[in-house]
């Protein structure tokens, strides 16, 4: 019978009613009455749950959880509270069901038999560190993407059919923005997964070694994730800072572009500056070949330093 359509189950009755209750049962936000239900039968205080991350109830235990998966190409982030008990597992999901949660369910039903609370809790756990695994391979994805982007910024530089302009810097920096976001939430959320395991596994029975075993090899993986998150954090502070100094060198080849306009330009200036004084008489207007001889120095003039310049490099 499937865990999320159980309306007998949910009549506030007595100790039979407990017992008759499936190992996980999830409640939409979208079904008050049956939480309303589940509140009165078990004694639980949402409201509790609600006030922290992880609190502690007598034996119940309330974990809200916000993580990050991607549904349908799209990333979308999550908030489930989970009330794990000793016999029973109940999470409040959204009205529309985090996949995450969807893939711990058909995994449980794959398993052919009911499994206690606290190792439906483990495997839940372990979907949710999944899908933010993938989640992870999506955003490297994207890194991929920027990073051929940055490189067309930096091939650019030295481009004589396309210049770069600060726009190609800003589309890359924004994409980098949103995927250092999104690593931030991923990292809390790696986090938060970690003390709910950890939590948990200090209230199993101690001679259980197998959910022992179950629960320490949960850790790892979540911590394996979170050294995940780590390597992408930094490929993204590499990539920024590549931006950056793509930036910086274009510039410095505009300041560079201009000073080299100025000298090249500045002999001409001092030249018809010569010839615009209002003097009473210039003998070089009187020459039969005046004009061609100014024309030829000013030229001369704006070419030296063009040829300096060349000479030492800076054009490069």
């Amino acid at each position: 019978m499937n865990m999320q359509h159980r309306s007998d189950l949910l009549q506030p009755s007595a100790g039979a009613a407990r017992e008759a209750l499936p190992q996980w049962l999830r409640i939409r936000a979208d079904e008050p009455g049956k939480l309303t239900g589940i509140q009165q039968s078990l004694g639980l205080d949402i409201a509790h749950g609600l006030q922290r991350n992880l609190s502690q109830d007598g034996e119940f235990s309330y974990f809200a959880i916000t993580f990050l998966g991607v549904e349908q190409g799209l990333r979308k982030a999550s908030r489930v509270i989970f009330v794990l008990g000793p016999r029973m597992l109940v999470s409040l999901e959204p009205g529309t069901a985090p996949q995450a949660l969807e893939t711990a369910q058909s995994r449980l039903e794959r398993q052919g038999q009911a499994l206690p609370a606290f190792e439906n809790f483990a495997m839940v756990l372990q979907a949710i560190n999944d899908a933010t695994d993938e989640l992870l391979d999506s955003l490297n994805s994207d890194l991929g993407r920027v990073l051929v982007q940055t490189n067309s910024v930096l091939n650019s530089l030295e481009a004589r059919d396309r210049d770069f302009g600060v726009s190609d810097v800003v589309s890359a920096q924004l994409d980098l923005g949103e995927v250092e976001e999104l690593l931030s939430d991923c990292l809390e959320s790696q986090l938060q997964l970690a003390l709910a395991a950890r939590h948990a596994q200090a209230r199993m029975p101690q001679a259980d070694t197998a959910l022992q075993a179950l629960y320490a090899t949960l850790i790892e993986d979540i911590e394996a994730v979170e050294d995940h998150v780590s390597f992408v954090h930094d490929r993204v502070r590499l990539l920024q800072a590549t931006n950056n100094m793509a930036l910086n060198v274009k510039q410095n080849q505009i300041v560079k572009v201009f000073s080299v306009v100025t000298a090249v330009f500045l002999p001409a200036m001092l030249i018809s500056t010569y010839y615009s004084m209002n003097v009473a008489r210039m003998p070089i207007l009187e020459w039969h070949y005046g004009e061609p001889i100014t024309i030829a120095l000013t030229a001369g003039l704006a070419l030296l330093p063009l040829l300096y310049v060349k000479h030492r490099g800076w054009l490069r």
